[in-house]
């Protein structure tokens, strides 16, 4: 895992932080958060993201995406159990992305969330599925 200075978040699953000195642009794993034009949702998950990220973060990079950018696992500290993208999931900031997630602890915490009908889940809609909101 990697100590990081977080420098920048732009949206719900997407900031820029910067580790051994070298600034690196990561995409939360696992997680796709509602883009900035799915109105409030993006802009709701992009908040909640900020305000539970500390100034350092732990990270354990995965791979890297199509982009180049390093997709990465979260932490608050070195101690912290509970990753910052699975928090996203369990208080609905965002889904579990099929596509590129097969973790069921994401999926068990996205039930939990829409079943209690938390954040993207309170109501129909792709707000819950950004990965079709982007194809429209």
């Amino acid at each position: 895992m990697l100590s990081c200075e977080v420098a920048s978040i732009y949206d719900g699953d997407t900031m820029r932080v910067r580790c051994d000195g070298e600034l690196i642009k990561i995409r939360l794993y696992c997680i796709d958060a509602p883009e900035m034009g799915q109105k409030p949702w993006g802009r709701e998950s992009r908040d909640y993201l900020r305000s539970i990220t500390p100034e350092r973060v732990m990270m354990r990079p995965v791979t890297k995406d199509r982009y180049g950018r390093t997709v990465g696992e979260l932490f608050a500290s070195p101690e912290e159990s509970t990753s910052l993208n699975l928090a996203l999931i369990e208080t609905g900031q965002a889904a579990a992305y099929p596509k590129y997630c097969n973790e069921s602890r994401y999926y068990q915490a996205q039930d939990k969330a829409r079943s209690l009908g938390l954040g993207i889940w309170a109501k129909a809609g792709l707000q819950q599925r950004p990965w079709e909101w982007r194809r429209g």
